[in-house]
């Protein structure tokens, strides 16, 4: 599903790694944006879930403060 860029040969501070970086970087954003909508699509409840879940734990965190 979500394929990483795993050899990198150099890890050098120019523009053109950077780029590089950037665009692999950008690629797999898009791959994980993809991923995510078909997971709301395809299975609604669960997302629901996962956000009813994510409101409550933030919600209990920010309490805690």
């Amino acid at each position: 599903m979500i394929s990483i860029a795993r050899n990198q040969t150099s890890q050098s501070s120019d523009q053109g790694a950077a780029g590089e970086v950037l665009a692999q970087a950008q690629e797999y954003l898009a791959e994980a944006g993809e991923v995510v909508k078909d997971v709301i699509n395809n299975r609604p409840a669960l997302a629901l879930g996962v956000a009813l879940a994510t409101g409550v734990i933030l919600g209990w965190l920010i309490k805690r403060r």
